[in-house]
């Protein structure tokens, strides 16, 4: 006779290791009632782990675009157009209130004359790249982050093509293109290729004459890092999911023309669905006559219980086999008279043990049928 699932050492395994990766101060936000059972608890777990990631990237894409709209705002200071505005939400967060500064600066600088100084500093305090160039000359001018992300000092940037930071690129092509806005790599002076989120703008001055090219890049590779972990952890969260559904219904053959399949925990409309499928297979698969479905380890039995065990009771006998119900307490047979299940047909028993005996004995009188009525 097959064990149930509970008794299968991956069980035990693979709670634990659910368990493992979510964080300790959430373990003891987990429902009191699924500690007795180890897969109820996995299937908690893995809830808890799914949620936080689905909520994630929603915030983050929001995040990224506020933060490239601050870099378009800067590109245009630093092009002399104070007109542009920083959007400012309700958050009143860290990114809102680099919007409101960037907004109050360039008003301040539309209503006064600003010392170069004091424009250079703020272009050096910037995290992200930043390099104007031109036609003739190539890169002008860096800031320190555009250092720190290519490697080179600023003495070996200046002068130099665009290309030698960012390869196939030229200040020419993008003042002819009016700009560009996409994905690219940084080529740092030590070969490695860095993710960056790119952004270039052509400069004007107030009668409209070209001045220049701004180009503002942000180092992606965290971010990508984080996208790859967070992909990962979900294709580890549904390879264990799965899992424990499977192993949550089983069915296991306990002779030729006999299944069991052993119900533990919740019967949610759900995984009645899962658990008629896979029945209904190994039905084909196998040429069962007899299917046991024993409820033993169900907690409760409520109307939706009730109906969703009936479709798959049909289901069975549709394909020829006969069902046995096992597991019957008082209380599950005084919740199936009070809703009133219709289980005309279906033997039932009190334990898994006794659906198991009258199975075989049914099995053996067959036999034993067959054998005499064959001529001799």
């Amino acid at each position: 006779m097959g064990t149930g699932p509970l008794d299968d050492p991956r069980v035990a395994e693979l709670c634990e290791l659910v368990l493992r990766l979510l964080p300790a101060e959430r373990r003891g936000a987990l429902p009191p009632a699924f500690g007795a059972d180890p897969l109820d608890q996995a299937l908690s777990a893995l809830r808890s782990l799914a949620a936080p990631l689905a909520a994630a990237r929603p915030a983050q894409d929001e995040l990224s675009h506020r933060l490239e709209e601050l870099m378009e705002v800067v590109v245009a200071l630093v092009g002399f157009n104070y007109a542009r505005k920083a959007p400012v939400s309700d958050r009143n967060d860290l990114v809102d209130g680099m919007a409101a500064g960037l907004n109050m600066l360039g008003e301040e600088l539309a209503s006064s004359t600003v010392s170069k100084t004091y424009v250079t500093s703020i272009i050096e305090s910037m995290l992200d790249l930043l390099v104007v160039a031109d036609r003739e000359s190539g890169i002008r001018s860096v800031n320190r982050a555009a250092c720190d992300l290519s490697g080179y000092t600023r003495e070996e940037l200046v002068g130099r093509p665009l290309d030698v930071v960012f390869p196939g690129l030229s200040a020419s092509a993008l003042i002819d293109a009016g700009g560009a806005r996409d994905e690219r790599v940084c080529l740092r002076k030590d070969g490695r290729a860095v993710a960056v989120s790119f952004l270039a703008s052509v400069m004007r001055t107030d009668g409209g004459q070209i001045h220049g090219l701004v180009c503002v890049a942000r180092d992606l590779t965290e971010s990508k890092r984080a996208d790859e972990e967070r992909w990962r952890l979900r294709e580890a969260v549904h390879r264990q999911t799965i899992l424990v559904e499977e192993l949550s219904t089983p069915i296991i053959p306990i002779s030729a023309g006999i299944l069991v399949v052993p119900l533990v925990g919740s019967l949610d409309e759900q995984r009645l669905s899962r658990m008629t499928e896979s029945l209904l297979q190994a039905l084909s698969e196998r040429a069962a006559s007899v299917v046991i479905l024993d409820i033993t380890g169900v907690r409760t039995v409520d109307q939706q219980a009730v109906h969703g065990l009936t479709r798959s009771v049909g289901a069975a006998r549709l394909l020829g086999a006969r069902v046995l119900l096992s597991g019957i307490r008082p209380d599950v047979a005084r919740a199936l008279v009070e809703i009133g299940a219709n289980l005309d047909g279906v033997a039932t028993f009190g334990s898994l043990q006794d659906g198991i005996v009258h199975a075989l004995r049914g099995a053996a009188a067959r036999g034993r049928a067959a054998a005499g009525a064959r001529p001799a």
